[in-house]
């Protein structure tokens, strides 16, 4: 994580007459790792730092590297089409060049930034020759700088960071959106992470956020999760998922209803929990919005003589969808006189009914495995409810199924003296201590579990000393590790006997030696 300090060292750097070492300090600000909460606090704060230079230079700066910005004039007035980004045009092609031997064309989207910035000689591009070198090689500094830290941010994002998206989104908007390419394009990079963030934007319909919402549509767009059916199912973990849920139900999205709907029955339970918390504010939180009314035109050109709503309002299209779920799920229509609360409640206890009698059919499977001598396929049955239910009430009961399982595969391991076995034996016995901690036997379990982490160590080149003695302390009665620790207090023994005997006889060697050395000089005299 880069300080204050190292970011001003940095930036200092960027203005550096040598392309490498302005290339260098760029990629070392983009890499970096934000750290907590407070590093990504201070690059979002460096990224918000205002531009000094003109904007016509760094226009120019970015038409240099072949890159693109918005069309400041896009649209203005009825009856004019201006293209909505500016690029730099193509340098004229000889009359007669063959095809195959015309340039092909730059994209401007396809352009590394960063690269093409620090490596840019500003007193050789003919674009800049009407500004001075001086102020073309701040701007390229300043410039440069915005890029390394929208990477570094858009990498964060990538990592997890759920706050990252902001500052990145809030820079496609200054001087006219002047990175706005670069942005999107960083936007994009955070993947899954980014949704949250842009459905909170795209659902801010005031009237000061209309452009933020426009581009956070075309950023979902582009990442084809403007669908919220899509952008759940398409989140990278569980995770991720309970966000773009949370952020759904947090804006009330009317496009989102169904895609919510289907989530309340998650195999998740983070996912599930944040599904329903977001479905009780569609059906029971804050009342919608009324929806404008008008009347409608009716053919032959009259018009109908009440007012009605131009759509239904998130409740409505809520109802409607869980009456039509009611019906297709007990096979009639619910009573009109059910509110919408009441349905939901109904079909959450049915949905959990449903999962109940599927643990409790596990469970049998389990405990059925684990009487016929088969305790992997218990395992097997009992960590899916586990992986899906943690607190599960019977998780207690489950302990003997991983501690008979850990066991087996712990005899395996000394029958083929196989390391990797003892480990996975370990994670079993352990998972059995964190399932019933209180096991009428759970002191010898606990040595038995010391006494393999102990044999783990000794085949790594430890002593395994300690957890011979932790094996010894839970259980004064395993022989096992009482011989263990008496080997590891013999070895040491004999590597001092060994080290002293050969000491004495390089001692004697070497006493030897000078005495023959000593005779044949005198010899010698």
């Amino acid at each position: 994580m880069l300080s204050d300090a190292d970011l001003t060292r940095l930036a200092a750097q960027l203005q550096s007459k040598q392309p490498t070492e302005r290339l260098a300090a760029a990629q070392a600000i983009a890499s970096a790792d934000t750290g907590e909460a407070d590093g990504e606090t201070r690059y979002a704060t460096w990224l918000r730092r205002e531009l000094t230079e003109k904007t016509q230079v760094f226009r120019l700066l970015i038409h240099a590297i072949w890159g693109q910005y918005p069309n400041p004039d896009y649209p203005r007035g009825p009856g004019k089409d201006p293209p909505m980004w500016l690029v730099r045009p193509e340098p004229p092609i000889p009359p007669k060049t063959p095809k195959n031997q015309r340039p092909k064309p730059h994209d401007p989207e396809a352009v590394d930034w960063l690269t093409q910035l620090a490596l840019l000689d500003v007193s050789k591009e003919p674009l800049l020759a009407s500004f001075p070198t001086d102020e073309t090689h701040r701007a390229r500094g300043e410039l440069l700088l915005k890029v390394a830290l929208l990477r570094a941010l858009s990498l964060a994002g990538q990592r997890g960071s759920r706050e990252a998206i902001h500052p990145v989104f809030e820079q496609a908007f200054v001087r006219d959106g002047l990175l706005r390419d670069e942005c999107g394009r960083n936007v994009r990079a955070m993947g899954s992470a980014a949704i949250p963030g842009l459905v909170r934007i795209y659902n801010n319909k005031s009237r000061a956020n209309y452009k933020m919402r426009r581009y956070a549509s075309y950023q979902l767009d582009r990442m084809d999760r403007l669908r919220p059916s899509k952008a759940i199912a398409a989140a990278s973990d569980d995770l991720i998922r309970a966000d773009i849920i949370h952020a759904y139900g947090e804006v009330l999205a009317i496009d989102a209803v169904d895609a919510i709907l289907e989530q309340v029955e998650a195999r998740s339970r983070r996912v599930r929990r944040e599904a329903r918390w977001a479905w009780l504010r569609y059906v029971d939180g804050p009342p919608p919005p009324p929806a404008p009314k008008r009347k409608r035109k009716l053919p032959g050109g009259k018009e109908e003589s009440e007012e009605k709503e131009d759509y239904l309002n998130h409740r409505e299209l809520a109802t409607l969808a869980l009456r039509k779920l009611h019906k297709s799920l007990f096979g009639a229509d619910p009573s009109d006189k059910l509110s919408a609360k009441e349905l939901t409640d109904t079909l959450f206890a049915h949905y959990d009914k449903q999962e109940e009698e599927l643990y409790a059919k596990l469970f049998s499977s389990g405990e059925a495995h684990l009487r016929a001598g088969q305790p992997q396929q218990a395992v097997e049955e009992f960590g899916w409810i586990l992986a899906n239910q943690p607190d599960h009430p019977r998780r207690a009961e489950m302990a003997r199924a991983f501690r008979l399982y850990g066991e087996q595969v712990a005899t395996e391991a000394d029958r083929k003296n196989d390391d990797a076995l003892r480990s996975q034996a370990v994670g079993w016995l352990r998972h059995a201590v964190l399932l019933s901690s209180d096991q009428p036997d759970a002191a010898t379990l606990r040595a038995r579990i010391h006494l393999i982490d102990g044999q783990l160590a000794l085949s790594r080149g430890g002593d395994g000393k300690a957890d011979f003695e932790q094996a010894l302390a839970a259980d004064p009665g395993n022989s096992e590790a009482r011989l263990y620790l008496s080997r590891t207090a013999i070895k040491p023994q004999k590597r001092v006997s060994w080290l002293r005997w050969l000491s004495l006889g390089l001692l004697a060697a070497g006493l030897l030696l000078l005495g023959l050395w000593r005779r044949q000089t005198a010899s010698i005299k």
